[in-house]
């Protein structure tokens, strides 16, 4: 009894030091390039898709200011 207990703090303690668990890496990859490709669009490149592609690539690299 006296384990389950004191496995029991141990996790509830883990997790109060652990704090908020940010997005996950996928969300936040999802949302920029979402943003990006939203940004491209606006841009013309008519039907040059891989220079769209590559620049929308370089956007979520952070190598076009926002």
């Amino acid at each position: 009894m006296r384990i389950i207990v004191s496995t029991a703090v141990a996790v509830a303690l883990a997790v109060a030091v652990a704090g908020p668990v940010s997005a996950a890496p996928g969300d936040v990859y999802k949302s920029k390039k979402a943003e990006c490709k939203a940004r491209a669009a606006k841009m013309d490149f008519g039907v040059h898709l891989i220079k769209k592609n590559r620049w929308v690539n370089d956007c979520i690299a952070g190598r076009h200011s926002m």
